[in-house]
């Protein structure tokens, strides 16, 4: 199927070279990827590009997600679908965050990412954007946004953005929560049983994201584990639980910390991948003033938190709808 297939380039591995002074971005990298892409697939799209801006990813901050929304919107208006490069590190977050500015929009966006520079023959660059495309173009259906990538060894596997994980380290492999839409395999597109919930909201305005920098603490379960005081700052606070949906409320510390976030008015959310059973650790739960969040991935939970405290609106109201096809 014939579409406007418009992309955008942000920088990151994808869009980058080797130097002396290390790996960093570089303007012919774009053309280098569409050589590339058009030398593997036998594809002659000329296609129309942007770039909002050119950063290695890990240098990302919430302007640059507003910066990228805005770009995203304009090509929108002129396209049928949209393809978004982007480097590794912080690709789940800005992909979970246009998954809720965007939510389950009719022109949809695949993100595109590299494990290494194109020129190196382990990249998977050029698989993922051929996947992406051929995704697009075989599934008139698709709203929202999606991400694109092949782990080692794997066929390529599209995923539901919203339900991205972190890259598993030290290696470059990426999962999702019950988030696989299709494989794509030397060609081949293979289409996933794959649920989820309509939104129940309406997409979240980019417009605050500045405001909402070092607004949200967000913390990860561990043993011994640092609880910050608080600032004047902090409008929420999220703990990523551990993976039975546990905290160490038994420890004195954790409780102290409850309570000094719950008198200063700041709201603490629990994210975790709950299982079936409900360990007594958790009771204290309702009583700390902890509140658990649907099951959704930890990157999702933060940044629907940050786009709602950027907008001013209620995290108690919005973290529990689904939006953006975050929900099964």
């Amino acid at each position: 199927m014939r579409l406007n297939i418009r992309i955008i380039f942000t920088g990151g591995t994808i869009g980058s070279v080797r130097r002396e002074s290390g790996i960093g971005t570089e303007e012919s990298a774009v053309r280098e990827l569409l050589a590339l892409y058009r030398e593997q697939s036998g594809d002659r799209t000329d296609f129309h590009t942007a770039e909002p801006y050119r950063i290695l990813s890990e240098n990302l901050t919430l302007s640059h997600l507003k910066s990228l929304a805005d770009s995203i919107r304009q090509e929108s208006a002129h396209a049928d679908a949209l393809i978004v490069t982007h480097g590794t590190d912080t690709l789940p977050y800005t992909a979970t965050a246009l998954s809720y500015i965007l939510g389950l929009c009719r022109v949809p966006v695949v993100l595109v990412s590299s494990n290494y520079i194109l020129s190196d023959p382990r990249a998977n660059g050029v698989t993922n954007l051929r996947a992406a495309i051929d995704f697009l173009r075989a599934t008139p259906d698709a709203r929202g946004v999606y991400v694109s990538y092949r782990n080692s060894g794997s066929p390529c596997v599209i995923h539901r953005a919203s339900r991205l994980f972190s890259h598993l380290s030290p290696t470059d492999e990426v999962y999702s929560l019950d988030g696989a839409v299709a494989l794509w395999q030397q060609g081949a597109l293979t289409p996933l049983c794959h649920t989820e919930k309509a939104d129940a909201i309406l997409p979240l305005s980019p417009e605050g994201l500045c405001s909402a920098e070092q607004r949200v603490l967000f913390l990860r379960a561990h043993p011994g584990m640092q609880l910050p005081v608080a600032d004047s700052r902090t409008a929420a606070v999220l703990i990523e639980t551990y993976h039975s949906g546990t905290l160490p409320t038994a420890w004195a510390p954790l409780a102290a910390f409850a309570h000094r976030t719950r008198a200063a008015g700041i709201p603490v959310f629990l994210v975790g991948i709950t299982g079936e059973a409900t360990y007594e650790s958790a009771a204290p739960f309702g009583e700390l003033g902890l509140t658990p969040l649907p099951r959704m991935s930890p990157i999702a939970a933060y940044m629907k938190l940050a786009l709602t405290v950027g907008a001013g609106l209620d995290p108690y109201e919005i973290l529990p709808l689904p939006l953006g096809g975050d929900m099964a």
